[in-house]
Order: structure tokens, then sequence, then C-alpha cells
């Protein structure tokens, strides 16, 4: 299912949010899962959908569509009333209520110890499923993180959609993601799934947890790309995200329509 959350600004005073808010947004969402059906939150952090040892929580969300705002160094002036986020999961309709439920009339205190902004949900929206025909065109509205581990750092190495291994990493992840989802251990075939960035690429460099001890700089990209396959892949791809940290607010996307 996916969702379009209208968010009503309700700062009296000037509303400036830091460019990097994903954590903070992530976090909220997070909490607002907790309040609402604390077993189901407590899986999420403890277990999730797991694959192969990996760990998968389903769900990603967008940036901000903010329709009015200006960047005055490295903050970002809402200049409109409202503005609206994405949120999106692979599972189906059958929690369309629950998750209506969770956000419905939330408060939003987004920020860090510098500026925040105070928002409320004004409405939630379930979007209607696009039809899954292959190959598709889809587009990031949230940067998409691709690393891989190596021997010679003890820190991830960012990939840029340029490197030899950044596809085929993409695929392994859709892979990983689409068997925890379906609980199962058969063999996905690789063998005709393609996914192939079609358009100029946007480096986007984003710092978490920013003025605490905990600092990280996370390198992730903005994009369109064709992916060629199955209708599985293609849903898995849209509703939870393509790449890594999608719950974190990494490598959501929508169709391209022609």
């Amino acid at each position: 299912m996916r969702f379009k959350l209208t968010l009503e600004v309700i700062e009296k005073q000037k509303p400036l949010l830091p460019l990097n808010y994903q954590y903070e947004l992530s976090s909220w969402i997070y909490k607002v899962i907790d309040q609402g059906d604390p077993l189901f939150s407590a899986w999420l952090h403890s277990k999730g959908y797991i694959s192969e040892n990996k760990q998968f929580r389903l769900f990603s969300f967008s940036g901000l569509n903010i329709p009015q705002r200006e960047i005055i160094g490295d903050r970002l002036l809402v200049k409109s009333k409202n503005c609206s986020f994405i949120f999106s999961t692979l599972p189906d309709e059958t929690i369309q209520h629950f998750i209506c439920g969770l956000f419905r009339d939330r408060k939003l205190f987004l920020g860090d110890k510098i500026t925040n902004v105070h928002f409320q949900v004004q409405n939630i929206e379930a979007l209607p499923e696009p039809e899954f025909t292959h190959p598709m065109i889809f587009k990031t509205i949230s940067p998409v993180i691709v690393s891989i581990k190596n021997d010679i750092s003890e820190h991830a190495q960012y990939l840029s959609p340029e490197a030899e291994a950044y596809s085929r990493q993409i695929i392994h992840n859709l892979i990983g993601k689409q068997k925890a989802f379906c609980k199962s251990e058969r063999t996905i075939e690789e063998e005709g799934v393609c996914f192939e960035v079609i358009s100029p690429v946007k480096r986007k460099k984003i710092t978490i947890k920013n003025h605490t001890p905990h600092k990280t700089d996370l390198i992730a990209y903005n994009y369109m790309f064709r992916l060629t396959a199955p209708e599985e892949f293609l849903r898995t791809a849209y509703y939870a995200g393509v790449g890594e940290k999608n719950s974190q607010g990494f490598g959501c996307v929508e169709v391209v329509r022609d």
C-alpha cells in the first residue's frame, strides 16, 4: 500500500528545517508505529523480515514535497502552509485501515537542536496501485544508497550508479526483499532482470544524527531508471524501495508516466 500524507505547518515563527531531516522523519514514523502497535514495532526493530541473515523492514518514504521553499545555508525555509510526503509499504491493502488510523491527526516535531518545525497531519490518502508491466520506468523521490563492504576498510564503500557492481547490488537487494516478504528460501532467478539508469545522476551527501557524537555522512543518488523484471520485482521496488536503508528515508520511487 502507498499513502500520501498531507502536513499542515503549525509553526508560528519562521519555519526552518535542516536540509537533512530524513533521520528525524524516520524516527517519527517509528514512534507512531510504536504508539499504535508496540508489538509490531518491537518486531520491526528486533527482527523485521529476514532473508539470508539480512533484515528488511519493507517500507520506504519520500522526501517532503514543499511547493514553496527557500534554501538558507544548511536550512530549508518552509514557505508553504502545507506540504506532503509518500509513505509506502509492501504489505497489501489489509493494513490500509491500520496505517490510516496510525497517522491520522498526528503532530510532527521535525528538526534538530538548531531549528525545527511543528506540523500536523491534515490528511492521509491511500493511493491507487499502478499497473505493473515490464519494463517500467521509475524515478527516485528519495535518494538511493548502495554500498559494499571489503577487507580494506571497516566502513562500507558507497557505490555510484556508474560502478560496475551497482546494478547487481540493486537486483540482489530486491531478491532479498522479495524472499523475506514471501518467507521463502526458494531460488529466485536473476535471468531476465535488468536495472538500467537512464538519466543524469545527482549525488547527494546526507548527514544523519547531525550535531551529535554519532554524526554520519551517507552518499546517495537521485535518477530515473528502467527496470525489466517480473511483476513481483516491480511491486517490491515500488512499495519497499530500491537500495539500502529504505526505512530511514532512502530509495523511495514512483512510476514515470509516458
